[in-house]
């Protein structure tokens, strides 16, 4: 993967970094219409993306969240709370394309006050995409237990919109219980408590023993698929130490992410960072699936 560090054209670089901070000052001006500041961002963002200037996109999608962060504590209101949302996300798709989506924890954790807000004002639609992709970012990152909070609450905001008769939206994405279900219980599968009866008891009250027993096979059809992973993962020990942890692999690695057989880089600096600062004892998936092939 190219990350914009690495670009080779560092004239193209200094352009993106300069575009940029123009726009941080249109954005900020009261020269120029909404309208018009969103169509700038929109291009600039485009033209990020397509150049896979993933470390540009981090440093210009936090900064605008922090700006919205800080204008939603000083006049908290819903659609204030949605921009939020929305600079959260840019901030999840840019730390995923330079392979460090554990780095948005903390921007995520800052929105909480904002989805909670829309949730009362049952701003379903706006609160449906954000805990979406919100709860895959951290199954990228195998934060599962924080994949499963934000499935839920995904699984909730369809349930709520399905109550008001809302079956497909905007974009064309039909709601269906059984998808938001599906996807709970395939993050649930992978933590300490996985799959329980609590968890089966309450999605059974949504989707009916048919519906239930629809989305049960279809999760023993997929383990079957699945890679095996060190259970040493699922211990209050090893989920207390994961951000501290990514940090000192990522410098281990001196931030470098992405390539060709990274993962194996990863895992050998990842088992001798959590024996020799952590005493944890990890095997890697490679390891514990001989017949997989990584890259």
């Amino acid at each position: 993967m190219l990350h914009a560090r690495d670009m080779n054209d560092e004239a193209k670089y200094q352009e993106l970094r300069a575009l940029g901070d123009d726009l941080e000052v249109l954005l900020q001006s009261t020269e120029h219409s909404e309208q018009e500041k969103q169509e700038k961002m929109i291009d600039y963002l485009n033209l990020l993306y397509t150049e896979r200037a993933a470390d540009i996109g981090v440093d210009f999608s936090e900064r605008l969240l922090e700006r919205v962060a800080n204008a939603m504590e000083a006049h908290p209101t819903a659609d204030v709370a949605v921009d939020q949302l929305y600079a959260c996300m840019l901030v999840q798709q840019f730390h995923s394309m330079n392979c460090d989506l554990w780095r948005a924890h903390p921007a995520i954790m800052r929105t909480q006050n904002a989805l909670t807000m829309l949730e009362t004002d049952s701003r379903w639609s706006d609160c449906l995409r954000y805990c979406q992709q919100t709860a895959g970012s951290y199954a990228e990152a195998r934060w599962w237990p924080e994949a499963v909070a934000y499935a839920k609450r995904a699984h909730e905001c369809v349930r709520q919109l399905l109550k008001q008769g809302v079956t497909v939206l905007e974009n064309g994405e039909l709601l269906d219980l059984r998808d938001s279900a599906y996807t709970i219980c395939s993050y649930a599968q992978n933590t300490a408590e996985g799959i329980s009866d609590k968890l089966t008891e309450q999605l059974l009250q949504d989707l009916g023993t048919e519906g239930m027993t629809a989305v049960a096979q279809e999760i023993e059809e997929a383990r079957a698929d699945n890679v095996i992973n060190d259970p040493v993962e699922l211990t209050p020990e090893y989920l207390a130490i994961r951000y501290e942890l990514e940090e000192k692999i990522d410098d281990a690695l001196e931030h470098e992410r992405g390539y060709y057989d990274y993962c194996k880089e990863y895992w050998m600096a990842k088992r001798m960072i959590l024996r020799s600062d952590y005493g944890i004892r990890w095997k890697s998936p490679a390891a514990l699936n001989p017949n997989v092939e990584f890259h």
